[in-house]
């Protein structure tokens, strides 16, 4: 499972990298660069799917967490769980993003993995 997970993560910021266009003047660079959390940073929770926006190959969900706080979670849409209660693990986090795909901003946005999972009932 482990493997799974890294190789989803590995995945998610190559695709990143890749999805970023590159300008006449510079190279933009991975945002995860800035946003990733550090090994104690990082967290996971359940909850319940309320909104998937589609990006591409990007997935954005917004997912209603056991105590009710609302977060957005990007992530890979082919390692994304269709399921509707997640388990998710965060290791990236941006105060402020900017998609251009959809044109909007998350404040913040959570970049993680997302997989089938029973939201806490505690």
């Amino acid at each position: 499972m482990r493997r799974t997970i890294l190789a989803a993560l590995m995945m998610l910021a190559a695709g990143l990298s890749a999805a970023h266009t590159i300008s006449s003047e510079r190279r933009v660079e991975n945002p995860l660069v800035h946003y990733t959390l550090g090994p104690s940073a990082r967290f996971g929770f359940t909850g319940h799917v309320e909104e998937r926006l589609s990006a591409g190959s990007y997935l954005y969900l917004r997912v209603r967490d056991s105590a009710g706080a609302r977060h957005w979670i990007a992530t890979l849409t082919s390692t994304a769980s269709a399921a509707e209660d997640v388990e998710v693990r965060i290791f990236a986090r941006a105060e402020d993003f900017h998609s251009k795909r959809l044109g909007r901003e998350f404040s913040p946005l959570l970049f993680g993995t997302v997989r089938s999972g029973a939201p806490d009932t505690r």
